[in-house]
């Protein structure tokens, strides 16, 4: 199946994506939200405002798939040209500011709950304020240009330098020791207690992923709708 049927017609007409993971998405979301809310049990220093720390963490990895989706759409549109890659690396860039901000903004409310800070200017938070800016750039880009090969090729371009902040983010905790600064490796350093916390984590965490994917195709059906009524009105023009 080529790019341009992927797009053009499998998202119009799968009932896999308008009905069923629609319908999946909506129960396991709800799921977690009952589980992390009813179940997980209150940690000991943070109490209730811990529990922000399960949707932070799963928006967090599912804004690096998106990146990771930009990417592979900007490299394919760099190599054929295709429009159908722009497509999608719009809807991606877009799926991905959401997450990026969402994560931005828990991060900040969990930040001052625990340490009544806002923000501060160390590496983690810094380069994923970097990051932030720059999958924004992504998404305003393409509402100030028109629609042609420039646009597309400086959306790609853009795409991929958000996506080699990746590894700079995750990798950035390492630049300071611990106990100068704020951001916690609770996973890999304090670890998850209670297996509660565990299945809590794992249950947000492909919420949050089915909801990105179902949220991606809709992107990508508007995207690819709106380029059939522009290409359909060019050919009236």
């Amino acid at each position: 199946m080529s790019i341009e049927t992927f797009v053009q017609h499998t998202i119009f007409r799968s009932p896999w994506i308008h009905r069923v993971l629609p319908a999946f998405t909506s129960a396991l979301v709800a799921f977690a939200i009952g589980y992390v809310f009813m179940v997980t049990p209150l940690e000991r220093v943070m109490g209730a405002a811990q529990k922000i720390f399960y949707f932070h963490v799963g928006s967090a990895l599912s804004a690096y798939g998106a990146i990771a989706l930009v990417f592979l759409s900007s490299v394919m549109y760099l190599v054929d040209r295709k429009p159908a890659w722009d497509l999608m690396n719009e809807a991606a860039s877009s799926i991905a500011f959401l997450l990026c901000s969402i994560v931005l903004v828990s991060g900040m409310i969990w930040g001052h709950s625990a340490w009544n800070v806002w923000f501060r200017w160390e590496p983690r938070l810094a380069t994923f304020l970097f990051l932030w800016l720059i999958v924004l750039s992504c998404v305003l880009l393409r509402s100030v240009l028109p629609d042609d090969s420039r646009r597309r090729t400086l959306g790609a371009v853009m795409g991929i330098i958000a996506a080699v902040n990746i590894p700079i983010v995750i990798f950035s905790i390492k630049l300071l020791a611990r106990n100068e600064q704020l951001h916690p490796e609770v996973v890999a350093q304090q670890g998850l207690q209670d297996p509660r916390y565990v299945t809590g984590l794992l249950i947000s965490v492909a919420a949050v992923a089915c909801l990105s994917v179902w949220l991606f195709f809709v992107r990508l059906g508007n995207a690819a709708l709106r380029a059939e009524v522009d290409a359909h009105f060019r050919r009236r023009g």
